[in-house]
């Protein structure tokens, strides 16, 4: 495709004699640039042409037939001040031509020299060019700053620069409207102003530690109104430099504290009064509320999420710091590091939840031999050579219904809890069998109802447990582990999802000759025989996406993940906050091919919002993402055809392959 062609320049002649036109027009030509030339040769001419549109530049004759140059002048400027003017004149003097400037003419050019003509309009036109641009500028730097201040005055924080020396060079609003202090005296005092006066001399030599290390600033601070309360401030403030690397100042911002920090440390002292409270009742309430060990929370949970969240802190802070300074080598490392951490924060979450049973399960029926089977391989390399491996499948195992991950999850933790248990070396046994509950079978309880279940036996040569650790063995964060090697999770998170699937777990150990755990899985009678594996896992690639998704998420940061993921997959994203955002896009004309809904909205949550989206768009495809749901225990009760969920926190190739299952045409 050829260049769009140059816009010609407007340019007006205001001229009576037609040979000097013509002389004048000729000098045009050898202009670089196009020009569309308009011609008036008497007063009303002038003005109709004035009147008919705007002209990029006007050259005009002195002598003119009933008015004279500088009448013409004086019309164009009222017109607008702008455009260059020049005059073109055989009489023109020295005199002339100094009043001619000053009245407010561009340039002037006598009829003996035309041939300047090319070279003074030129420069006319870029002279004019560069000084709308100058002014554009300027607009644009005035509203610029406009708009900063009236976002900085609607912030709910306090806003302020300054310069080298600490002087507060500006501050917005909300020093006056929220602490009373004028914005010209916090220019004036600084922030002595504000500062509680016991705190000065501190904030003060804090202060000029910065301005030497040109370091960040992060803190929290006292502060009192003219009217003597005193308030909390969080502060943060970073050193500004230019492109040449000049240190120019701090910027900062402060949001109020104070009712958190109350909130806070009167929390925190509850904390310890309860604490004592807990240690004090601890063996009352584990002997009467023995599932229900709430007092131990305190410690096991503190300890493991703290790590976990050091871990994730720390990396982060190196991040930020590595990207200031620009320096990108360990950046991938540290990254791993917040990924491992938020990976073991997910799996205690889910043991959490799995003992309190408020995890969603995917129940399905499956053939455990088999997952045990597909387990063989990385059971042997998590055992080590010092333990022999054994494992017994028994024929005609009946299908179950269970969750296979969870399965397989908790046959890996009984694995490494029984090698953990056999420091020295010894065999541990994984065994199946069928197995038949009657009303009168000793082992027949509450937790087990009669019936037919698939038994999973795992029996270590270990150091077995003393009778009072078994007795609390699938208490909640009881570990006999040294702290840090565990979470006591593990043995409850196995109960736990052991009756949620209307199973159960039986613990048998002799101190000195081992333990056997045995997990129950209720039979599925409905089941036909050469069932797929169902930890089989698809090695399908992601394709690019077709097609729009509404996602329905209240956390910003999630929100944002999941919006970027689907864009980088080619998929146009629709958001909302809330079901009560989602409804009017449900409810109108454009494409929506997938529903992703967070469950637990404020307001209508995602089941509902389903629900409503189904009757609004019937067979839309569904995909619900959850942390923990309510009355969501079980995949198959959760969730219908064209509905699937993915629990949070979700791997993003996960969620890439069941958004790809929903949407595939």
């Amino acid at each position: 495709m050829s260049e769009p062609a140059e816009k010609p320049v407007s340019l007006l002649l205001v001229e009576d004699s037609d040979i000097d036109a013509e002389l004048i027009a000729h000098q045009f030509r050898k202009i670089d640039q196009p020009i569309a030339m308009a011609r008036a040769a008497v007063r009303p001419e002038y003005e109709a042409a004035l009147a008919s549109g705007s002209f990029d530049i006007i050259l005009s004759d002195y002598s003119l037939p009933g008015f004279n140059g500088l009448a013409a002048l004086e019309l164009a400027r009222a017109r607008d001040p702008s455009v260059p003017f020049i005059f073109i004149s055989g009489v023109i003097g020295e005199e002339f031509a100094t009043e001619a400037l000053r009245a407010g003419a561009t340039d002037y050019v006598t009829k003996r020299n035309l041939a300047r003509i090319p070279m003074v309009v030129t420069r006319a036109l870029r002279e004019a060019e560069d000084r709308r641009q100058a002014r554009q500028s300027a607009q644009a730097l005035r509203e610029s700053e406009h708009r900063f201040r009236l976002m900085a005055d609607s912030a709910p924080a306090l806003i302020w620069s300054v310069d080298t020396t600490g002087r507060i060079v500006f501050a917005n609003r909300r020093f006056e409207t929220e602490f009373g202090v004028p914005p010209a005296r916090v220019e004036k005092e600084g922030w002595a102003a504000l500062i509680h006066e016991e705190d000065w001399r501190a904030f003060r030599a804090t202060r000029d530690a910065l301005f030497r290390d040109r370091a960040l600033f992060l803190d929290d601070i006292r502060v009192r109104k003219p009217t003597g309360e005193v308030r909390w401030l969080r502060c943060e403030s970073s050193p500004r430099f230019d492109d040449a690397g000049t240190f120019l100042g701090y910027v900062g911002c402060a949001i109020d504290i104070t009712e958190t920090k109350l909130a806070r440390d009167a929390l925190e002292a509850e904390v310890v009064a309860r604490t004592e409270e807990l240690r004090i009742k601890e063996e009352a309430l584990r002997q009467s509320h023995k599932m229900e060990a709430i007092g131990q929370l305190t410690g096991g949970i503190a300890h493991d999420f703290n790590n976990m969240l050091a871990g994730i802190v720390g990396a982060a802070d190196l991040i930020q710091k590595r990207v200031r300074d620009g320096r990108f080598d360990s950046i991938s490392r540290y990254v791993d590091s917040i990924l491992s951490s938020a990976h073991r924060a997910a799996g205690l979450t889910h043991r959490l939840l799995a003992f309190a049973r408020r995890q969603t399960l995917d129940l399905k029926t499956a053939n455990i031999n088999q997952l045990v089977g597909s387990l063989d391989d990385l059971l042997r390399r998590t055992l080590g050579q010092a333990i022999e491996l054994e494992i017994a499948l028994a024929p005609d195992l009946w299908p179950a219904i269970t969750d296979a991950n969870q399965f397989e999850s908790a046959l890996l933790n009984l694995a490494i809890n029984a090698r953990d248990a056999m420091s020295g070396g010894g065999r541990l046994t994984i065994q199946t069998s069928n197995v038949t509950i009657t009303a009168g079978d000793e082992r027949a309880s509450a937790d087990l109802q009669p019936g037919d279940y698939v038994l999973t036996c795992v029996t270590d040569t270990g150091i077995g447990m003393p009778p009072d650790v078994l007795e609390k063995a699938f208490d909640p964060f009881f570990t006999t582990k040294p702290i840090g090697q565990g979470t006591g999770l593990g043995l409850s998170m196995i109960y736990g999802f052991a009756r949620q699937v209307g199973g159960h777990v039986t613990l048998s150990s002799t101190p000195g000759e081992g333990t056997t755990i045995c997990l129950y899985m209720p039979r599925d009678v409905t089941a036909k025989d050469g069932l797929e594996n169902p930890g089989a896992r698809s090695a399908e690639n992601p394709h690019r996406g077709r097609g729009t998704v509404l996602v329905v998420e209240d956390e910003l940061v999630v929100r944002m993940v999941v919006v970027d993921i689907l864009e980088e997959h080619g998929y146009g994203v629709i958001e909302a906050e809330t079901a009560a955002d989602a409804l009017p896009h449900l409810q109108g004309p454009g494409s929506i091919d997938l529903l992703l809904t967070d469950v637990g909205l404020p307001g209508m949550n995602g089941r509902d919002l389903a629900a409503e989206a189904r009757r609004l768009r019937p067979g839309l495809k569904i995909l619900f993402a959850t942390g923990y749901a309510e009355g969501a225990s079980q995949r198959s009760a959760f969730v219908g055809a064209g509905m699937d969920y993915i629990a949070k926190p979700f791997d993003l190739d996960e969620l890439g392959r069941k958004i790809q299952a929903l949407t595939k045409p």
